[in-house]
């Protein structure tokens, strides 16, 4: 590719993590060394020169601020950070990081990814804004009373993790009993407060949304389908489903793309997708999950604007759907951070000789 720009990979990398299955201890990988490699060899596969920056605990701000400081202006920084320091929070202030040193980053800025990461905050804005959600309440402590406007059954999650994080099978409660005892343990094991939502017990998608202005396109849905899902438990993808390849529940939790949904379903899943993306500010790259009733109709659960972009997760699977092989997708990726860029300096207002 000629002309292409050096392309920088940045990652936060906290090592391992443990998780624990009816007393066995299971240690997952979150260091985001596969994701690299992927996207690494898909962008050399589309011309692309690259290098890696890993924002690592042990090491410190300092030397990963400098690097970015002295990153050549015509470099691109592909943002992998979903946080720093071992704390999802972060996520928000590393592109802030890239911003205040003038370096050009893929995906979303500062604000989108700490209004997503909100969920109550940015259900606020999506419902102002005309976009169906759950019903949802926010909670510092158990409610000594149902919350007005809710109804059972209810989920429960801590209001700014992301990842399915403090997602398990306890997490959809049918009672005050149950909603006072999650709201009490998310509130003291997450230190932060619970958002509670109405539970759609209906089908689960997620959309990819690729690109900006006129030329963002909405790619095609992917359903998780609940496989032999067992009947006392939700039909709900809890951390579990999402990560330990050991749970039963990760089996159980199958991907569909494209869906099988009637034309007028998939135009309707992709325009609210893309009504959602643009309302957060969404830049280059997000996904949108949403469920669909028994009754039809279409509710956004959150919008993800860092999602997983490794070559075996959803996002490449839609691409592949949609016509766009890995490399094509990443390339994809960082076209439109560059013509985002090349848009906004040349929109910039020529100074008085």
């Amino acid at each position: 590719m000629t002309g292409a720009p050096k392309v920088i990979i940045t990652f936060n990398d906290d090592g391992h993590d443990t998780y624990n299955i009816d007393g066995r201890v299971i240690e997952l990988d979150n260091d985001l060394s596969s994701t690299v490699a992927d996207i690494e060899g898909g962008l050399k596969a589309s011309g692309f020169s690259t290098s890696l920056l890993p924002l690592r605990s042990a090491a410190g701000l300092e030397g990963f601020a400098k690097s970015v400081y002295a990153a050549s202006p015509d470099s691109l920084i592909f943002n992998l950070c979903e946080g720093a320091f071992s704390k999802s929070s972060f996520e928000m202030n590393v592109a802030a990081l890239f911003e205040l040193y003038g370096a050009r980053f893929t995906g979303s800025g500062p604000l989108a990814l700490g209004l997503a990461l909100d969920k109550g905050m940015a259900k606020d804005i999506l419902k102002m804004r005309g976009v169906p959600t759950p019903e949802y309440a926010v909670m510092d402590a158990a409610p000594e009373a149902m919350p007005l406007g809710l109804d059972f059954p209810l989920i429960v999650k801590p209001l700014r993790e992301d990842a399915s994080v403090g997602i398990d099978s306890r997490a959809v409660v049918s009672s005050l009993k149950e909603l006072r005892e999650r709201v009490d343990f998310i509130t003291k094991r997450y230190l932060q407060p619970a958002i509670v939502e109405e539970f759609i017990d209906g089908r689960e998608f997620n959309i990819a949304v690729l690109g900006n202005g006129a030329g963002k396109k909405a790619l095609p849905p992917s359903e998780i389908l609940f496989v032999d899902f067992p009947e006392d438990k939700p039909k709900i993808i809890c951390y579990e489903a999402k990560w330990v390849e050991e749970s039963p529940f990760y089996m159980k939790t199958v991907p569909s793309c494209p869906a099988d949904v009637s034309d007028a379903m998939r135009a309707e899943l992709q325009a609210t997708a893309l009504k959602a993306y643009g309302v957060l500010g969404c830049r280059d790259y997000a996904r949108v999950d949403m469920r669909v009733g028994f009754d039809g109709k279409i509710k956004v659960l959150e919008v993800n604007p860092n999602p997983d972009i490794s070559s075996n997760a959803g996002f490449a699977r839609a691409a592949k759907a949609s016509g766009l092989e890995y490399p094509d997708l990443v390339a994809a990726i960082v076209e439109a951070a560059e013509s985002r860029y090349q848009s906004k300096a040349l929109s910039k207002p020529v100074p008085a000789r």
